[in-house]
């Protein structure tokens, strides 16, 4: 057997840009690529009051 790759995904939460920001230049430093995806919600695409969080999501391959 031979392992051909691996993927880690990591996915972030934060509270405000600020914390995100600097978040993002420390998880690419450690060699890490940001999906660039910014804000995310957990509501239904339904809901008119869907509240958005910021958001980071990081994959790395090996």
């Amino acid at each position: 057997m031979k392992k051909l790759s691996k993927t880690e995904i990591i996915r972030y939460k934060y509270d405000t840009e600020e914390e995100r920001d600097m978040h993002v230049k420390y998880m690419e430093h450690l060699g890490y690529e940001c999906t660039g995806q910014v804000r995310k919600s957990d509501d239904s695409l339904m809901d008119e009051n869907r509240e958005y969080y910021w958001y980071g999501e990081f994959v790395q391959y090996f």
